[in-house]
């Protein structure tokens, strides 16, 4: 395994920076097969491109298939074309350039005539996952492969979908020893999750047989799988606007045990953690039932979309991972019972937020600023009530405060405030089966849950809100702006005009988003009519209206922007 260390500055990976600082080292002794992970656009697909530039490796791109359809072009379009396959002279000094510049698979595909051994390989593969037959057959000069099951047959490359002419150029690729470095850039593309794992494993496999490595560049939380905190020094976080960097470089120290205890208990977890828009945190399956039922019942579908629950196995491991993800700059929040306030370890993590100083401070007048000082007076009126001195026990007296202890309640709830702000919601009732109002082990949470209750109050909290702005919110208000100084400008032209519909070069496209009415005195209300989450907004207008002053409101008249 070459053991050549790689430093990337930003600029290679983004052209248009003006920064030349170091984006990424890989490492001369990562593992044999390392992860790019993270949102589109941070950079992973320009960070693969630049370390096999480095590395004089092989590139694979997301548009791998390019050369093997041979669409007829038009300039208005494509249609399918007669493919007869790859030449297997004429043009292949091009073929091999063009693969290696952009990454696509033809090359591949004809190394499955150039060298046996690597057919033979690929078409065990094939007979042994998916019980199909594939031959290389040559026709007139063209690399034609064939592909049999039952008794019938077809041509892989004219007969075949996407899927496997996917896999067949990913194994010829995983099987080809010319390489030091392959970087796949989205292997998942077109194939089944299982396949999609069983290529990864074969490929893993041919990395540690021969000493190279390989990097997966992906947005498939399923190949990501990791089992134990050294697995992580292998995933590499990308997000938009800081430099790339290991999973492993964001684990505390002294975490390292209950970090691989968590994966091993959710394989999922990092995969969960790292590809959902919105993760929660929370400690075990009845909390991922419990307030899946609470968000399918209140909230818009979009936000449910866009909100993963991720079991952690218990209130420390929720806090261990809540600090991980605030250092790998992820949006997230956490929820865990109350207990976990005495918990050293949830603690530690909130102690460690700047923020939380002053809140200590200036709140519950705790100095040093730090949980436990915070808590002190709890704990001495627990000590004083003789509650047992456990977690649970003392979160059970917690939860039963009442007013005749207003100073005792005061705190718990400023303190459960302060932390509530900083992105962990403890339950106030003590635990998940007090808030759903059911007996532990003997009621259903996602039952429970089904009715509205205290657990709406949590979805409330975490579940961010659906502007009805948002970005098609501001285009719409844009869009209203522009059809609002037509008008205007119409008048300008002719002030006895009067106006039914929008006008100007746009006018026919811009009926079917608005209706226009005429108020009377050259003064205008233009009232959408679709999309269907803004109908009936509308903006009012006459011709000595300034573009600033034109404000979209609500259909009862309430001003929503600016």
């Amino acid at each position: 395994m070459t053991d050549e260390t790689v430093v990337l500055t930003t600029k290679q990976v983004h052209p248009l920076s003006t920064e030349d600082e170091t984006f990424l080292v890989f490492p001369g002794d990562a593992g044999p097969v390392s992860y790019f992970v993270g949102r589109n656009g941070s950079g992973k697909s320009r960070a693969g491109h630049a370390l096999v530039k480095a590395l004089g490796g092989r590139y694979l791109s997301t548009d791998r298939l390019l050369g093997l359809m041979n669409p007829t072009n038009y300039t208005w379009g494509a249609a399918p074309g007669k493919y007869t396959g790859p030449p297997l002279e004429d043009a292949r000094a091009l073929i091999e350039r063009q693969s290696r510049e952009l990454g696509i698979g033809t090359e591949m595909l004809l190394t499955l005539r150039d060298r046996p051994e690597v057919g033979l390989k690929v078409a065990a593969f094939m007979r042994t996952t998916l019980g199909r037959s594939i031959e290389f057959r040559e026709n007139a000069g063209f690399f034609d492969p064939f592909v049999r099951t039952g008794g019938y047959e077809y041509s892989l490359l004219r007969d075949e979908g996407h899927g496997l002419r996917e896999l067949t150029i990913l194994l010829a690729a995983a099987y080809l020893t010319e390489w030091n470095v392959l970087v796949v850039d989205e292997p998942e593309l077109h194939l089944h999750p299982s396949l999609a794992r069983l290529w990864l494993a074969e490929l893993s496999r041919e990395c540690v047989r021969r000493g190279v490595r390989a990097v997966i560049i992906t947005h498939e939380p399923s190949l990501l799988r990791p089992t134990s905190v050294d697995d992580l020094e292998s995933v590499w976080h990308f997000r938009v606007g800081a430099n790339a960097s290991t999973v492993r470089s964001h684990i505390p120290v002294g975490a390292e045990a209950r970090v691989t205890a968590a994966l091993q208990e959710n394989p999922h977890l990092l995969g969960q953690l790292a590809f959902a828009p919105r993760p929660v945190l929370v400690e075990g399956p009845h909390d991922v039932a419990a307030l899946t039922a609470a968000m399918h019942r209140t909230k818009h579908p979009a936000v449910v979309a866009q909100t993963e629950l991720v079991p952690c196995g218990s209130s420390g491991a929720v806090a261990t991972w809540f600090e991980i993800g605030k250092s790998m700059g992820l949006d997230l929040k956490a929820v865990a019972d109350l207990d976990a306030v005495f918990s050293a370890d949830v603690q530690r993590t909130f102690d460690r937020t700047p923020d939380l100083e002053r809140a200590y401070r200036e709140e519950l007048l705790a100095e040093p600023p730090a949980a436990h000082v915070a808590l002190r007076p709890l704990i001495e009126a627990a000590n004083k009530a003789s509650i047992e001195p456990n977690e649970r026990a003392r979160a059970r007296w917690l939860a039963d405060l009442t007013g005749s202890s207003d100073g005792l309640v005061n705190r718990r709830d400023k303190l459960l405030g302060v932390w509530r702000d900083q992105g962990l919601w403890l339950h106030p009732q003590g635990t998940l089966e007090d808030v759903l109002g059911i007996e532990k082990g003997r009621g259903e949470p996602r039952a429970a849950a089904s009715q509205p209750g205290p657990i709406d109050e949590v979805v409330d909290w975490f579940a961010y809100d659906l502007d009805p702005l948002g970005e098609l919110g501001w285009l719409i208000q844009g869009t209203l702006e522009r059809i609002a100084n037509a008008l205007t400008q119409a008048q300008g032209l002719d002030p006895e005009v009067v106006l039914h519909s929008p006008v100007g070069p746009s006018a026919r496209s811009d009926a079917r988003l608005v209706d226009v009415e005429s108020l009377g005195n050259g003064r205008y209300k233009i009232s959408m009519k679709a999309p269907t989450e803004f109908v009936g907004f509308y903006v009012e207008v006459d011709r000595d209206t300034a573009p600033s002053d034109i404000r979209l409101r609500w259909p009862d008249g309430n001003v929503v922007y600016p």
